[in-house]
């Protein structure tokens, strides 16, 4: 039987990150060229911060328009972390912290520091292409198991029961 891929073996790199001191114009720049929804925040040894979202810009301009200062740098306008995914986190536990939680994309990390990141979209390809291999390797152990002509539809039920306890 399959084993259960990890985020580890799953994710996917960052469009950008971003730098707590960087200046916020510029990051809203580099998020609107590169089309990303937001992006991670992190220090000088790769340990995650925080992120910097479309939410938060949007904020900080719409507040702009009324006088407020609009400029600062990331680490002032940034949001706090809420959910990340182990790099060691199998498949179905990433799917249940995608399921508990609103958000499209979390980041990856290991040992406080940023690996990667997965989507919500990736995420559907990742289970679906697992199901698919699963379903696979069903067919062949029962068919294998029809080889040996069981004599009725219970010998066949017990050898499905029996791969699945594998």
């Amino acid at each position: 039987m399959t084993a259960i891929p990890t985020a580890r073996e799953l994710m996917g790199a960052w469009y950008v990150t971003l730098r707590p001191e960087q200046d916020l114009e510029d990051a809203i720049r580099m998020l609107v060229a590169r089309r990303a929804s937001g992006a991670p925040v992190i220090d000088r040894e790769g340990r995650l911060l925080g992120l910097l979202t479309e939410k938060d810009c949007l904020r900080v301009l719409a507040n702009s328009a009324y006088g407020e200062t609009g400029g600062g740098t990331v680490v002032q306008f940034m949001s706090s972390i809420k959910r990340t995914v182990d790099a060691d986190m199998d498949l179905f536990s990433i799917a249940g912290v995608f399921l508990e939680s609103n958000f499209p994309v979390l980041p990856v990390v290991e040992e406080s520091r940023l690996v990667g990141r997965l989507d919500r979209q990736q995420m559907l390809g990742h289970m679906e292409a697992f199901m698919n291999e699963q379903d696979v390797e069903t067919r062949r152990a029962l068919h294998h198991h029809a080889d040996d002509a069981p004599a009725a539809i219970e010998s066949m039920q017990r050898a499905a029961a029996e791969f699945r306890s594998h």
